[in-house]
This record gives C-alpha cells, sequence and structure tokens, in this order.
C-alpha cells in the first residue's frame, strides 16, 4: 500500500512539474492553480440568495448548484449557456442557449447571478465566445438594464494584478475593476486566496487584490451589487 501511495505521489508530481493532462484539457502547462474555487463561490451564493421569492438569472449556469437551489426557494428563473446539457437534466426553468451578450432576455429581474462567467466574455478560443476587448463591461452594463430598480447582482471574479491571459481569463485589479463596476455600488463582499496547491482563505480586499497573479492561480473577489 505504501508502494502504490508512493508512485501514485511521484506521478502527480511529474504531471504537476510538466502539466501533460492539463495541457490535453486546454489548460494552461502545469494546470490551473484553483481547486475548490467553484465550490467556495457557489456556496456563498447560495447563503445569500434572498430566501423569498423572485425572477432570478444565471449566467453561465452550466452544472451551477445555484440554479437549483433557486428553484427550490421557489424562484422564477431562467439560465444562459453556451452548452445546454443543464436543460437536459433539471426542468422548471426557461433556458436560453447562447451567448449572453447576444441572446435576447426580458428584463425585470430581481437578482442575476454571474458566477466565474463575466472574466470570459470576449476572449475567443476556448467557451465558443466572439472576441471582444470589452465583452466583460458590455455583460455588466446588459445586467444592469435587465435589473429591477431594487435588484441584486451576485458577481463572483478573478482579482489580483490587471491581466489578460488568452483564452482563459481576466483579472481584475483597481483599473479594470473600476470599469467594471461602474453604475453598481458594492454592498457586500469577500475575499479569498490561496497559497501555491493549498486551500483558499479569506482575506482583506486590499491583500487580495496585491497578491500575486498569474494564468494558473489568482484571488477570488465576490461581491452583492445593486445599482447606483
Amino acid at each position: 500500500m505504501q508502494a502504490r501511495a508512493a508512485i501514485k505521489t511521484f506521478a502527480k508530481d511529474i504531471d504537476r512539474r510538466f502539466g501533460i493532462r492539463p495541457w490535453l484539457r486546454g489548460e494552461p502547462r502545469g494546470g490551473f492553480d484553483l481547486a475548490g474555487e467553484k465550490v467556495i463561490d457557489w456556496g456563498w451564493i447560495c447563503a445569500n440568495l434572498p430566501r423569498s421569492k423572485q425572477r432570478a438569472l444565471e449566467i453561465g449556469c452550466g452544472n451551477s448548484p445555484v440554479l437549483p437551489t433557486m428553484l427550490a426557494l421557489g424562484y422564477d428563473v431562467v439560465g444562459v449557456d453556451l452548452d445546454a446539457t443543464v436543460a437536459n437534466e433539471i426542468s422548471g426553468f426557461t433556458f436560453i442557449q447562447g451567448d449572453f451578450n447576444q441572446v435576447q432576455i426580458a428584463e425585470g429581474f430581481d437578482v442575476i447571478v454571474a458566477c466565474s462567467a463575466i472574466e470570459h466574455f470576449g476572449l475567443s478560443g476556448r467557451y465558443g465566445s466572439a472576441e471582444d476587448q470589452d465583452g466583460d463591461l458590455k455583460a455588466m452594463r446588459k445586467m444592469a438594464k435587465l435589473l429591477k430598480p431594487e435588484g441584486q447582482v451576485f458577481l463572483t471574479i478573478p482579482v489580483g494584478t490587471d491581466m489578460v491571459f488568452r483564452p482563459w481569463h481576466r483579472i481584475y485589479g483597481e483599473i479594470r475593476l473600476k470599469s467594471l463596476l461602474e453604475g453598481f455600488e458594492v454592498i457586500q463582499a469577500r475575499f479569498l486566496v490561496k497559497k501555491p496547491w493549498g486551500p483558499w482563505h479569506e482575506v482583506s480586499r486590499d491583500t487580495a487584490m496585491q497578491a500575486p497573479a498569474d494564468q494558473a492561480r489568482y484571488g477570488l473577489g465576490e461581491m452583492l451589487l445593486r445599482t447606483i
């Protein structure tokens, strides 16, 4: 058993060093050091969803547990994603397949969720989006128009130093984040970072925004927004 465990550990170390399997999955060499990112984001969103019935939109819903949580709370839910798998697995909501910036959606949402999605908008080559350097900003402006006056946005994004790593993601530093949040105010927020290949832990906003960031890892920003 000890020999088997040693071989397994050795194989993981080799794969981490040379990044063969991540490279085959379309990730950067060495892979993403982001394990647990979405689980943490999903947990924070689900814990803070309003407990009364709402009309809600989830952007990039994929296999998110947020959508079925909203349905369990009695929400009237619309989901948008490039992949239609979720529509074959869950019923009771309206599914729209396509790029959020391109599809037509009726206005009047109480809640909009964009979990680990906005950072990919306008970066072609991975998720099928068209190249648009301001695709993320356009998505935020569109969300503002879709909200009711007292509506809220749950937004989770990579934070750190302003960078763009095509085709994977943007990282939002002070410059791009200011543009991203134009027209919104932050009413609740949480920030997290992780040591290389270690667990996530909560930190101050300043610590997260100053955390070293590269294509493999970054800080997390979880924000509840409303329009100004």
